[in-house]
């Protein structure tokens, strides 16, 4: 589906409860659809902000990989499994939309993008929890 054409069609099928598939770089989501997923479909929450950036909060659940800092496809494939949805952010949308992409050239099915990142999840008043030194990375 061409992209015009998916934004043509995401309001009504948002509003009638029928989901996009995954496309491309996978399926992106505001801060309630994307919070209402993780919790109807548990898997995967993936950081890919700096590590600076993770400093400052996380999705509660979430395992970073540092997008920026190359090898991005090497550790998710190591880290992350292909069976599970994977729900990616990072802080303002740019970067979990690339890691969507190459997360979907893996053979990553289900993969769900945090359209606005971080920003948008507190706009929103999303929950953070202060990062954890030994989460998983």
């Amino acid at each position: 589906m061409n992209a015009f054409l998916r934004l043509l069609l995401a309001p009504i099928m948002l509003l009638t409860g029928v989901a996009l598939p995954a496309q491309e770089a996978g399926v992106e989501c505001d801060p309630a659809r994307f919070a209402k997923l993780m919790a109807d479909r548990p898997g995967q929450v993936l950081d890919v902000r700096t590590p600076e950036e993770w400093a400052t909060g996380t999705i509660t659940g979430a395992r970073f990989i540092d997008f920026n800092a190359g090898g991005f496809k090497e550790a998710a494939a190591a880290q992350l499994d292909k069976a599970k949805p994977v729900y990616v952010y990072c802080a303002a949308g740019g970067r979990s939309y690339r890691a969507g992409r190459q997360l979907k050239e893996l053979g990553f099915t289900e993969v769900y993008d945090l359209v606005g990142g971080m920003g948008a999840w507190k706009e929103a008043g999303m929950p953070t929890v202060p990062y954890a030194r030994d989460a998983k990375r």
